[in-house]
């Protein structure tokens, strides 16, 4: 695999910005930025062998700031939302700003998205990967506790999109870490996804409030409505928060090794993506707060409006430190995280 540098712009703070391209053996590459750790795009073959950029985004750094925020990035230090933007650790209670209705989502007012990570590229084991670290302080955002958080990206030669994540600190801290990309297989900018056969490997699912606060709950999936154990065309249902914007617990929970946690294939083009990961849960989400109205302008002038990408964030259950009988979102001194999450593209 190779690594190619190149200027992306400079952030209104003065920090420079770049962009890194990384091509595996068989032609595929990703193009990932340091502000907001972002995918900006990922180019691989529909079964012609044609290419196409098959994730969402913008063409410039003044689009991502200006834009959606969570096209392509690392969100945190909590992805997902805690409920009452509040929280209560140790005997301490930490308010936060309430940026999703009453509640806080992902990381507050300036989260991971927004930030610009310091870049490096590294050999591990013969493969070139690009890894991205940021010094969290303690109090940012609310959040109690300094934390040392790196990502590192690799497009591998069997076509996988490889996510490691690692991260430690000095004070207890909710902590839960995610790529917020949104995909759609036909290319950027090719349509809705409603025609995507989406399976996910859960059978129950976090129950949430109508603004989307978690409850604390954890319920079936229901056949015919938000059970994706079998592969289900997305354009057969009626997509919406409660089935198209919803935190499913996959089986066997946090593991050493990733497992198979979904696997989505877009007819018309062939191509597949298959997801594994560490983590114990994933948030199917479909796009459904990309306005009609107003929508998104992408890369190359693309629209992205409602159901125009989907995203699959691989997390813990975004509240446990409100519901830690839910999940192990909560980063510990002598605990230091470390998660992978893969994305592997084939066409048939």
């Amino acid at each position: 695999m190779s690594i190619e540098i190149q200027p992306f712009g400079t952030l209104s703070t003065g920090e420079a910005v770049s962009l890194f391209t990384l091509t595996n053996k068989n032609g595929r590459s990703a193009k990932v930025t340091n502000y907001g750790g972002r995918l900006v795009a990922l180019n691989v073959p529909d079964r012609n062998g044609k290419f196409a950029d098959v994730v969402l985004g913008k063409d410039t750094l003044e689009g991502y700031v200006a834009g959606h925020a969570y096209f392509g990035a690392i969100t945190g230090r909590v992805a997902g939302r805690i409920s009452g933007a509040t929280f209560t650790l140790e005997g301490k209670t930490y308010p936060l700003a309430a940026n999703n209705g009453p509640n806080c989502l992902h990381g507050g007012l300036k989260g991971y998205d927004q930030l610009a990570w310091a870049a490096e590229t590294i050999n591990d084991l013969g493969v070139d990967k690009l890894r991205l670290s940021i010094t969290d302080p303690d109090g940012s955002n609310g959040f109690p506790g300094t934390v040392e958080c790196t990502v590192t990206y690799a497009l591998l030669d069997d076509n996988t999109l490889e996510i490691a994540y690692t991260a430690s600190t000095d004070q207890a801290t909710p902590f839960n870490l995610t790529n917020h990309s949104y995909f759609n297989l036909k290319g950027s900018g090719k349509g809705d996804i409603l025609g995507h056969q989406m399976r996910i490997f859960a059978d129950s699912v976090a129950t949430t409030a109508a603004d989307g606060t978690l409850l604390g709950r954890r319920d079936p999936v229901v056949d015919g409505f938000n059970d994706y154990r079998e592969p289900i065309e997305l354009g057969t249902r009626e997509l919406n928060a409660n089935n198209a914007d919803i935190h499913f617990f996959l089986e066997n929970g946090r593991t050493n090794l990733p497992k198979v946690a979904a696997i989505v294939h877009e007819p018309t083009s062939g191509r597949t993506i298959e997801v594994f990961t560490t983590e114990p849960g994933l948030q199917f989400y479909a796009g459904l707060s990309l306005s009609a109205d107003t929508p998104e302008v992408g890369k190359g002038g693309a629209i992205h409006g409602p159901k125009t990408g989907f995203c699959l964030e691989t997390q813990d259950y975004a509240d446990s430190v409100n519901y830690p009988e839910m999940g192990g979102a909560i980063l510990q001194p002598d605990k230091p995280f470390s998660s992978t999450t893969l994305y592997r593209f084939s066409a048939k």
